[in-house]
């Protein structure tokens, strides 16, 4: 896989972003983003942003073990779409 252009822009994230909660289906089987949004977060580590490739079947997104918390580099790495999207605010303007 070919490093993104854009990862440079995010090493640091992490730090000005918090962790990106990803599901397991685009972090460890290799699935393509779906979709993504951001909410607001559940503590100070926490981005908000949330990451799933859309195949999830129903009642994936109950079972904490489904999802796990990435640095925001990390997730570029796997999905260099997101990039220009993680700068947003989350609602409420956090």
């Amino acid at each position: 896989m070919q490093k993104s252009p854009l990862l440079g822009c995010v090493k640091n994230m992490k730090i000005l972003l918090g962790y990106i909660l990803v599901s397991n289906q685009i972090m460890k089987d290799g699935k393509p983003v779906g979709f993504f949004y951001r909410e607001q977060p559940d503590n100070g580590d926490d981005s908000g942003w949330r990451v799933m490739s859309g195949d999830e079947p129903e009642g994936y997104e109950d079972v904490a073990a489904n999802f796990a918390l990435y640095n925001a580099a990390t997730v570029v790495d796997v999905a260099p779409e997101i990039a220009p999207f993680l700068t947003a605010e989350a609602p409420g303007g956090v």
